[in-house]
């Protein structure tokens, strides 16, 4: 029993990476909104590399470790194109996958030249993405010199794909920026379990929020944001965001700090509420970011926290960090 215990659970943690890989990937956009929205592919005129290692409830057993690194750049003055790829364990779950996107931006008011490229004030985009994951149990889980677990080789074949589509769309004015994304557009089944397996919900992400330039020489800025989170099935989450940022243009340094909230109505979800303070730093065209984030739940005795750090490349120089 207690090793076909060990079974169930592996085969429940796959289950449930197939539902939260998403948000996972996507609790990272306050490094990169691309992440959650595919409009913002290009949005900017600058291409951006971002490099993400993010450790979560560290301090357990096998705790879970999501990689992800990600590109994104403006190929012509309306054309911008971006991609991503991940690899995320939760101790014998394993997932790995990426996607690739589309996006045109319309430009609403007068361009400005921004290192070869031209920069608009009111721009609206839109993004459209293909994405594929793979899901995997590792095999360590049926092999008796690593693991005293059940070696059926009907488990140890437990794997599939699961491709899918999401589009967004994302408008700026000035300061103000606003958009909204839709993912898993496809109900598509990845048949790892057989017939009583469900889609990935149809899930949407609403996003706003406004940079107000701060001092007399407008080196530092204030940027209040809130996200809402839903899906099909009426589950819902929101983010609230307070960034400060101070950016010394003509040395090409500045740092920016952020006190994050969130909280979930997702009655099985034990991430139920979750304060975020992060920072970042950068110097010239290098960014580093680090944040952490505790779960106010019953595992907060029971783990040190997660922990998430940034390394980013920007070809241009941002007054404010890339979104």
């Amino acid at each position: 029993m207690k090793k076909l215990a060990v079974v169930i659970l592996a085969v429940f943690l796959g289950m449930t990476k197939l539902f939260a890989q998403e948000e996972l990937i996507y609790n990272q956009y306050h490094y990169n909104y691309y992440l959650v929205n595919p409009a913002l592919a290009g949005a900017e005129p600058c291409s951006h590399f971002m490099l993400t290692n993010k450790m979560q409830w560290v301090g357990m057993n096998d705790f879970p470790m999501t990689q992800l690194v990600s590109f994104k750049t403006r190929v012509w003055n309306n054309v911008g194109i971006g991609a991503y790829l991940f690899h995320d364990r939760n101790g014998y779950s394993n997932r790995a996958g990426g996607q690739v996107t589309f996006a045109y931006h319309i430009p609403l008011s007068n361009g400005r030249q921004y290192s070869m490229k031209k920069s608009y004030d009111r721009q609206l985009s839109f993004g459209v993405s293909f994405k594929l994951n793979y899901f995997y149990i590792s095999n360590e889980l049926f092999d008796p010199e690593v693991s005293d677990a059940i070696t059926d080789d009907a488990f140890a074949n437990t794997n599939g794909w699961a491709p899918n589509m999401n589009f967004g769309v994302y408008y700026k004015s000035y300061g103000g920026f606003v958009g909204l994304s839709l993912t898993n557009l496809i109900p598509y089944k990845s048949d790892i379990y057989g017939d009583k397996e469900i889609p990935a919900p149809l899930s949407g992400y609403l996003f706003g929020g406004y940079t107000f330039d701060l001092g007399a020489r407008k080196d530092k800025y204030l940027e209040p944001m809130a996200m809402v989170k839903f899906n099909q099935y009426g589950e819902f989450g929101m983010d609230l965001n307070l960034k400060f940022g101070h950016e010394v243009e003509k040395d090409y340094w500045g740092y920016w700090v952020q006190a994050s909230y969130r909280h979930s109505w997702h009655p099985n979800n034990i991430q139920a509420m979750t304060l975020m303070p992060m920072c970042g730093f950068n110097i010239g065209k290098f960014q580093i970011g680090y944040a952490f984030s505790l779960d106010l739940n019953n595992l907060v005795t029971q783990n040190y926290g997660t922990h998430e750090i940034m390394l980013g490349y920007t070809l241009c120089y941002q007054k404010h960090f890339c979104k």
